[in-house]
């Protein structure tokens, strides 16, 4: 895949960290976080990296839980600061199910000693295809909005 050698890093984490969610693997999925991590879940939640971990985890001890796909549409990287700025969208589903949720992402990436690792991450739910589905999602993940999802 064409790009810069650190856009490809970014790619690269961004795949492993993909296929440890697949694979419910919580350490690997935590390595791509930064310590000081913060993301807006899909319903407009804010969590710590504590949190945000934490919710996967809980996720991964179901195996019909949601599992969800990152899925890089670009990479910027700054020329100012060491950051990048991934701009993608996301499914969710069930394992080997159909997309049951989508949406639009942008992560925020920051080049540390350690390599580069996740500051912060935004996602907006924008599609649900199954109502049964959405309200699970409403009542697990405590959706902001008391507007049901719609077909």
């Amino acid at each position: 895949m064409p790009g810069t050698p650190d856009q490809k890093l970014i790619r690269g984490i961004r795949n492993a960290s993909n296929q440890s969610i697949a694979s419910g693997d919580t350490v690997a999925f935590a390595a791509s976080l930064d310590e000081d991590f913060m993301v807006v879940t899909g319903n407009g939640s804010l969590l710590t990296r504590e949190a945000y971990i934490a919710a996967f985890a809980k996720d991964f001890e179901d195996p019909h839980s949601i599992r969800f796909e990152r899925i890089v549409d670009s990479i910027e990287i700054s020329d100012s600061v060491p950051l990048a700025a991934e701009h993608g969208h996301w499914a969710g589903r069930v394992s080997g199910g159909p997309v049951l949720f989508s949406g639009t992402y942008l992560a925020m990436w920051r080049r540390t000693a350690r390599g580069w690792k996740l500051r912060s991450e935004l996602f907006v739910s924008l599609v649900c295809k199954d109502a049964a589905a959405g309200e699970s999602y409403r009542s697990k993940y405590g959706a902001t909005s008391a507007r049901p999802f719609q077909q």
